[in-house]
């Protein structure tokens, strides 16, 4: 086929062929997409009203955690925690926003005085970097060391920091922070689950 020219039609044909199999497909993931989204329901609320604190309100059974202690012989089990809340900040020494993170949980934990159980568990570290790293930053709770990051893992921790928040007894996580959390945000995290301030 030739145009009135002289020139072949055909490419042109192509190149308007592509361009609409291009679009069909862009709507057909777009609708895909969409789909996906109204089937898996409105996103769930963060503690703080929408302010995006990274947290999202959860309720799943917590894994059993079993871990040897960053300081001692002795091993931490998340069973032994229970009767207060339970605050789990999971983070590593070579992880640059839990060095933002770790003083701001440091002063909400001593602040309260006992009323929440936290829970720091070191995921894929060097031993020796993590000891320097809760010096440096006075950590008052108790460090498990999850060398393997099977653990960390097996609570579909992709990344560092994430911050779980357990129920008292330590068998549902109630809440999930992705990120560094700030002291005011740990605040109202606590304020709004545990009625801790």
């Amino acid at each position: 086929m030739t145009s009135h020219d002289g020139r072949s039609a055909w490419p042109y044909q192509r190149l308007v062929t592509a361009a609409l199999v291009f679009l069909a497909a862009t709507a057909l993931s777009t609708l895909t997409l969409l789909a996906v989204r109204w089937v898996a329901g409105p996103p769930a609320n963060t503690a703080a009203g929408g302010d995006g604190l990274g947290f999202v309100r959860i309720d799943k059974p917590a894994r059993p955690l079993s871990l040897p202690s960053l300081r001692g012989h002795e091993t931490i089990d998340l069973a032994k925690l229970a009767g207060k809340p339970i605050v789990m900040n999971f983070w590593s020494s070579m992880c640059p926003p839990c060095k933002e993170e770790t003083p701001a949980i440091t002063r909400v934990a001593r602040a309260l005085g006992g009323k929440v159980n936290f829970l720091g568990v070191d995921s894929a570290d060097l031993q020796y970097r993590a000891i320097d790293f809760v010096t440096k930053y006075k950590v008052p709770y108790q460090i498990a060391v999850d060398a393997s990051g099977s653990t960390t893992d097996s609570y579909g921790v992709l990344d560092l920091p994430v911050t779980l928040f357990l129920s008292p007894s330590g068998k549902t996580v109630l809440g999930e922070n992705f990120g560094a959390l700030t002291s005011h945000e740990l605040r109202v995290i606590l304020r709004r689950l545990y009625h801790v301030s």
